[in-house]
């Protein structure tokens, strides 16, 4: 593990990360983020593509790190949602050529495992057998509802749950039992902000079930029989549960920062998990707490970023951060 502790330093410093923040604007938080190793990514990805310039961090990274780690599907845990965001563009993108429109592939990203042309010639051909995570499974019912009721949120639901049962099964090979409960801390985080969307949105409870992905901690039964209940009452019946503290006291929080509450305190929960391996030098679990607080870097890098650019106040981006390293 002593070549994750020299990749440590990779990461940025707190401290840029609040004179970031604290710039007078955009150009000020760029020279800043310059100074740090995504400087050396600008000749490749351009002067002001600050995107490109993220996933190349992350895309580097992943690379590098399949080379030594003690199990290479470790870091494939981590690409997982990116081939399925890559999977939802090739897709929107077909459907939009179909109605006649025209695809999006800038919004294809380089840091999954999978080719992204190889994904778009399978779409095209519709030959899916070749597709990673057992895609060939779902993606015929995918094209199907499109055809029928052009409904791309019942579609993204779909994938959303494929993604995190390919994420499960990469887990359950795994015999690190850390990378499993991060998974699993992963779904219920997820199921809980579910829960809180459909709960303001006043879904029937008939449909809920339908949105929830099992294999967390929280059984998808146990959280369909709670929805109907208060949403005040859920912390309660979830405190057997680690990520039970995302909903600690949030009867206090006003009703417009619910969500983002409970997804920032989802994340310091995975946070604090992750730092029990902080000092173990034979923990394979570092490696998910390194590749964890990079991807927190990341957002929170893009989280100023596009700030900066839009004129966001500054104490507004600053909320916006989560925990890092």
């Amino acid at each position: 593990m002593s070549r994750i502790k020299a990749m440590e330093n990779r990461m940025v410093d707190s401290t840029i990360l609040q004179q970031m923040a604290d710039a007078d604007g955009f150009d000020s938080a760029w020279k800043l983020l310059m100074e740090t190793c995504y400087g050396q990514w600008v000749a490749e990805t351009g002067a002001s593509s600050y995107d490109k310039l993220l996933e190349a961090e992350l895309a580097y990274l992943y690379n590098e790190l399949r080379k030594f780690v003690p199990d290479p599907s470790i870091v494939s845990l981590f690409q997982v949602p990116y081939d399925f965001h890559n999977m939802k563009v090739v897709l929107k993108s077909l459907f939009a050529q179909r109605g006649g429109g025209e695809s999006r592939w800038d919004l294809l990203v380089s840091m999954g495992s999978y080719p992204a042309d190889e994904m778009i010639l399978a779409i095209e051909s519709e030959d899916y057998r070749l597709l990673p995570y057992q895609l060939h499974r779902v993606i015929p019912s995918c094209v199907m509802i499109w055809e029928q009721t052009k409904n791309i949120l019942e579609i993204e639901n779909i994938l959303d749950r494929h993604m995190f049962y390919a994420m499960r099964l990469i887990a359950d090979d795994i015999s690190f039992p850390g990378v499993k409960e991060y998974v699993r801390l992963r779904i219920d985080g997820e199921n809980i902000r579910t829960m809180l969307r459909l709960k303001r949105l006043n879904v029937d409870v008939s449909e809920v079930l339908d949105h929830l992905h099992p294999g967390g901690i929280f059984s998808s039964d146990l959280l369909t029989q709670l929805y109907p209940e208060p949403r005040e009452s859920w912390s309660r019946a979830l405190s057997f549960g680690y990520m039970g503290d995302a909903l600690s006291g949030i009867e206090e929080v006003e009703d417009f920062q619910v969500l983002p509450e409970v997804e920032r305190r989802s994340d310091r929960l995975i946070s604090s998990y992750l730092d029990q391996y902080q000092y173990d030098p034979f923990a394979p679990e570092q490696v998910v707490r390194y590749l964890w607080f990079k991807e927190m870097e990341v957002r929170n890098l893009r989280i100023i970023l596009v700030g900066k650019a839009s004129g966001v106040e500054k104490d507004m981006i600053k909320g916006l951060l989560r925990h890092a390293a």
